[in-house]
């Protein structure tokens, strides 16, 4: 009879307790399906609603829009200071280096083309209204002279046959080629002279393609290989005629082209008309 009532007494409980639990369940159920889940498209556009409102809030530090610059920029006392330009230098503390300057740079500066120098002037005269003109200038002329009287010892006659014939010969020019290819320098030289000539200028360290080179194997060559030559020009008398007899003697005996009378006449007339007259100038004032 015990055994039996506490068995039912153990049924009784373990229904009142499953009956419990049924309510509870059934109760948060309902609660559960009370509240709404929502509607996804009512959420995105209530977030754009925010990201839009968030944009419109004025950021840190920035004044309202609306809101006068004077008032914003107004102080403690109620007063409104002077608006401050972006270009104005802004104040030093004493003691404290002033503010570089703004270094402008400087527009580059054209520099002129120098200009050549004018070609040097070739010694002339006018004489009867015709030009009588040399391939050299007057310094150079001078220099000449110079190196063949020195050379030479001869008198202005003598001297201006010999340069009367330079001036026809190659016009000065130590670099002259003719005869196609024969003939070479002041003097024409061909074949064997001009070999010598090559070979005096290397012997005695100087350039056999420089006019210097050239009149000393010049002055060499009358004295020691054409004495009759040199004989016969500085033997001439000192005067007009005697420049004339020594341009044809040089250019008879030392050129020895095959017609000296034909080929003298032109450098006579140098000779006579511009480089006696012009020794003789030079010998009166040196």
């Amino acid at each position: 009879m015990n055994r039996t009532f506490q068995l039912l007494s153990k049924a009784v409980v373990m229904g009142i307790a499953v009956l419990l639990i049924l309510v509870l369940f059934c109760g948060y159920a309902d609660e559960a399906a009370a509240i709404p889940e929502g509607d996804p498209a009512e959420a995105e556009a209530s977030e754009e609603a925010f990201t839009e409102a968030e944009s419109a809030l004025p950021a840190e530090n920035e004044e309202p829009a609306g809101v006068p610059e004077s008032e914003s920029t107004a102080d403690e006392t109620g007063e409104s200071p002077q608006l401050v330009s972006e270009t104005a230098p802004l104040p030093q503390e004493d003691g404290a280096p002033p503010a570089p300057e703004a270094i402008s740079t400087p527009e580059p500066i054209s520099t002129p083309e120098p200009t050549p120098a004018p070609a040097p002037m070739p010694m002339f005269d006018i004489i009867d209204g015709r030009t009588i003109y040399l391939s050299i200038t007057e310094e150079e002329f001078v220099e000449i002279a110079e190196i063949l009287r020195a050379g030479l010892g001869v008198n202005d006659a003598a001297l201006a046959g010999i340069m009367g014939n330079l001036q026809g010969e190659s016009g000065f020019n130590p670099h002259k080629i003719g005869d196609d290819g024969g003939a070479y320098g002041i003097c024409q030289w061909r074949g064997p002279r001009l070999d010598q000539m090559v070979e005096y200028c290397e012997d005695h360290g100087l350039n056999p393609v420089s006019r210097d080179g050239q009149l000393s194997f010049l002055i060499y060559d009358l004295m020691n290989n054409y004495i009759y030559a040199y004989d016969q020009i500085r033997l001439c008398e000192d005067s007009e005629r005697g420049a004339l007899q020594a341009t044809y003697n040089f250019c008879a005996y030392y050129e020895v082209p095959s017609n000296p009378e034909e080929e003298s006449l032109e450098r006579e007339e140098w000779t006579k008309l511009l480089i006696y007259p012009k020794l003789n100038e030079l010998s009166e004032t040196g």
